[in-house]
């Protein structure tokens, strides 16, 4: 009894950090006030034709690396993530192999890929390494992006790539001007784009990821497909 006990316990837990993501910690380290990051620039794209009339326009999505609507926008996929994050891996590799495997996902529905780096100075010099690589096109910003999720044991969080092996990867593998990354990592612009995207999740009550938004509301990781079938095809 007591096993059963146990392993039901077990499971509750396992349920509850499927369905809550990574948290971000109690604060450690925030970036300098200086850090400033003109976001004003509008979103062109608005919510999508095909979300209910007043849908909000929550996230600015102009400095947003994505994917799909090849051929016009109908709806957009707010996708908020933590490059160390098991449950961010998980879902950013499913999220790419259903738009790879759905062709009207890759042709209307948008996918955008929001920061939310933790409250560790190491976390946010790994998202400002990808930054860096997408200064020099939004292909390596999403090589960079599989190759961290790819380095993120599932059944151990404190395994993961350091910022080392990912400039590695970016010297050897992706062969970027090196020294024009060293120089966009390291700029303060870098890390105040960083700030400003995270706290626009953060104005929406976000405080783990990956957190997903379609049409204006949070919705849940686990079922994404069919919930964006559900706006497509009411």
């Amino acid at each position: 009894m007591l096993k059963n006990i146990a392993l039901t316990l077990m499971t509750s837990a396992a349920l509850l950090v499927m369905t809550q993501g990574c948290r971000d910690p109690e604060e450690t380290w925030t970036p300098p006030d200086e850090w400033v990051f003109d976001g004003s620039v509008p979103d062109d794209a608005g919510p999508g034709e095909y979300c209910p009339e007043g849908t909000p326009d929550l996230f600015n999505n102009a400095y947003s690396p994505y994917f799909g609507g090849e051929e016009d926008i109908r709806l957009e996929v707010v996708n908020i993530s933590y490059f160390r994050c098991p449950h961010c891996a998980h879902f950013a590799g499913s999220a790419k192999q259903i738009w790879a495997d759905r062709d009207d996902f890759m042709a209307h529905v948008r996918f955008y890929y929001h920061h939310y780096p933790f409250n560790y100075e190491s976390a946010w010099e790994l998202h400002a390494t990808s930054v860096a690589a997408g200064q020099q096109g939004m292909e390596n910003f999403w090589a960079v992006h599989d190759y961290l999720y790819d380095g993120v044991d599932d059944n151990d969080p404190s395994v993961y790539y350091s910022n080392e092996e990912v400039l590695a990867f970016c010297d050897d593998i992706l062969y970027l001007d090196m020294e024009k990354l060293e120089e966009d990592r390291l700029d303060e612009q870098t890390y105040a784009f960083l700030e400003w995207d995270k706290g626009q999740a953060l104005a929406q009550g976000v405080g783990g990821t990956p957190t997903v938004f379609v049409c204006g509301e949070k919705r849940s990781y686990s079922n994404i497909e069919a919930i964006v079938d559900s706006f497509l095809y009411p």
